[in-house]
C-alpha cells in the first residue's frame, strides 16, 4: 500500500479545517429560536409560529426543510424582495399569504383578515414583513384579541417581535381600544 508523502505527517490539519466548518453547520440548528437563520431579528413566540424581518430565498427554502407549512409576507407585491418570493414559496410547497400592511393602510379590516390568516394557516408558520414591526404589531393584536392576553403582556411580546415604530403602536393600540372594552 502506497501512502503519500504528506498524508499523515500534519493530521492536525484536517482538524484545523473541519473544526470551523462543523461548528458553522452546527450553529444554525442549536439556536434557531431567537436567531435570524429564517430572517432578520426572528423570534419563535409561540410554538408553530415564526416572526422575522424579510427572509432570503434561501431562507425561505430552509424553513420549507425544516417544516414549515405557511408563509405570511405583510409586504406589498411591489416592495422590493432580491428574488421572486411567490415563486420560492410555491417550488418548497409552502402555501403563500399576501397580506399587504403599512400604517396608512392599517385598519380593522386589515386586523381581521391577519386573524384570519393565522387561524386558517397550516402550522409552523412564517410570519414577516420587511424589517418585522409590522409583524409585532399585528401580533399584538393576535395577543390580545386571540390569546386574550393583557395589553401590557401583549405590547411586551409584540416589541420582542419588532414593534418599534411608533406611528405603528399608536395605530393598533388605538384599533384595539375600538375592539376591547376598558377595565
Amino acid at each position: 500500500m502506497k501512502i503519500s508523502r504528506g498524508a499523515h505527517r500534519f493530521p492536525w490539519r484536517r482538524l484545523l479545517i473541519a473544526a470551523p466548518v462543523a461548528a458553522l453547520l452546527w450553529a444554525p440548528a442549536a439556536g434557531a429560536q431567537g436567531s435570524d437563520i429564517y430572517g432578520p431579528n426572528a423570534t419563535s413566540p409561540e410554538p408553530g409560529v415564526l416572526l422575522a424581518g424579510q427572509p432570503t430565498g434561501e431562507q425561505v427554502q430552509l424553513a420549507a426543510e425544516d417544516g414549515y407549512k405557511t408563509l405570511i409576507d405583510l409586504r406589498a407585491p411591489a416592495e422590493p424582495r432580491g428574488f421572486d418570493e411567490v415563486e420560492a414559496a410555491r417550488l418548497t410547497g409552502l402555501v403563500y399569504v399576501n397580506l399587504p400592511v403599512n400604517p396608512a393602510t392599517l385598519d380593522q379590516a386589515t386586523v381581521d383578515r391577519f386573524l384570519a390568516a393565522m387561524k386558517k394557516a397550516q402550522k409552523p408558520v412564517l410570519v414577516h414583513d420587511g424589517t418585522d414591526s409590522r409583524v409585532g404589531a399585528l401580533w399584538y393584536a393576535w395577543l390580545v384579541l386571540e390569546r386574550k392576553a393583557p395589553q401590557a403582556a401583549a405590547l411586551a411580546g409584540a416589541k420582542t417581535a419588532g414593534l418599534r415604530q411608533p406611528e405603528l403602536k399608536k395605530k393598533i393600540e388605538k384599533l384595539l381600544a375600538e375592539r376591547t372594552p376598558s377595565p
